[in-house]
């Protein structure tokens, strides 16, 4: 597991959205730095002024970072569950994220 498999998931996600609701996903309103390019991207990515990643989560517990609560649950406000109204990326994929995260985000 890398960081290819995760941008790879993300993208399959916003892929399916996109085919979902039959226009661009808007993730500018997000943020500048919302992005997953790379890795270093990923890791240093804000969404809505919070960190999807937070530096001291990595390697300790992918479960409790924005990105993972985002994608299973929602943060309270500005939005719910992401994608925003679905379809959203299935357990087992939100999973290897969230274990990618605990391990440290390997290369």
């Amino acid at each position: 597991m890398g960081f290819d498999q995760v941008k790879g998931i993300l993208e399959a996600g916003m892929a399916a959205w996109v085919q979902a609701k039959g226009r661009p996903a808007q993730l500018g309103n997000h943020g500048a730095t919302f992005k997953w390019d790379t890795k270093e991207s990923l890791l240093a990515a804000s969404g809505h002024g919070k960190r999807l990643i937070q530096p001291e989560l990595i390697g300790q517990n992918g479960a409790a970072t924005n990105l993972i609560v985002d994608l299973r649950a929602g943060i309270a406000g500005p939005a719910l569950r992401m994608p925003k109204g679905g379809p959203f990326i299935p357990d087992d994929q939100i999973k290897i994220i969230e274990d990618w995260i605990t391990q440290g985000c390997p290369d």
